[in-house]
């Protein structure tokens, strides 16, 4: 966690020196374009995971390559702060050494850790982001720079795993459950806070833009691995960081002035 807000401060100064640009004006053309109620954007990219484990039941987990997507609604109380709600997909894995309590294989806690798991998840996350911009003048820039901060459920939709010996040759792969210890609605429901930045690069004069974002995510609960139909009770604390690339277009009726 450390390490994520580390990257996030010392890519402030980068991302605020992008968005000292403005638009060309001339005397037929007014500096500032007409402000709309609402926006959309999408965007993807990947995911830097961190997971940590109990290490009284298993060695460290090590992340694996995520990825994510995500749609939102951007609605615009003034020209600089913004209300986003939307929706996000993200696949996330890790892989640990633990033990397997299935006949035949592990017998004894006796920090021997034999078998190794392969976690992969998809998650479903319902954001509601607000955003601060940093830059004067929005609608007259071509390059914005904000901050992100907000809450969001996240629902487990499916987990995979894949045992194995550490020493060489399959166990099994198949479905696994994972619940929440704390959870919120449902056991498969957790809750997460978001925080992040990002850059809006506008295309040309319009009123579109190429959208970068690095968002951290923390999930305020651990939640429970279970291996192959309780094999294992593992508890894993997760969080993680994202780069997002996107695409936002303006939508709704023009309100003139900011």
């Amino acid at each position: 966690m450390t390490r994520c807000l580390t990257l996030l401060l010392l890519l402030v100064p980068l991302l605020l020196s992008a968005g000292k640009g403005t638009l060309p004006t001339s005397k037929s053309q007014p500096p500032d374009f007409a402000r709309r109620t609402f926006a959309f954007s999408y965007a993807g990219g990947p995911v830097l995971s961190f997971f940590r484990t109990d290490t009284r039941m298993s060695q460290q987990a090590k992340p694996l390559p995520g990825l994510t997507g995500m749609f939102r609604l951007h609605l615009f109380p003034s020209s600089s702060f913004h209300i986003q709600i939307g929706m996000e997909l993200m696949s996330q894995g890790c892989s640990f050494n633990t033990y397997y309590f299935a006949p035949g294989h592990s017998v004894f806690y006796d920090s021997s850790y034999a078998y190794n798991h392969r976690l992969r998840t998809l998650e479903l996350y319902v954001p509601i982001m607000f955003r601060a911009g940093l830059t004067s003048n929005e609608a007259n820039a071509t390059s914005i720079f904000y901050l992100l901060g907000g809450y969001a459920p996240k629902v487990f939709l499916g987990s995979t795993t894949d045992i194995s010996k550490v020493n060489g040759g399959g166990v099994w792969g198949g479905s696994t459950q994972l619940t929440f210890e704390n959870w919120f609605i449902g056991n498969q429901t957790g809750n997460v806070i978001m925080a992040g930045l990002g850059l809006d690069k506008r295309i040309k004069t319009s009123e579109k833009f190429i959208t970068f974002e690095l968002l951290f995510r923390y999930n305020l609960s651990r939640f429970i691995y279970t291996g192959r139909i309780d094999t294992n009770e593992l508890l894993i604390k997760n969080s993680g960081i994202s780069l997002q690339i996107g695409y936002r277009f303006e939508g709704g009726k023009p309100k003139r002035g900011y």
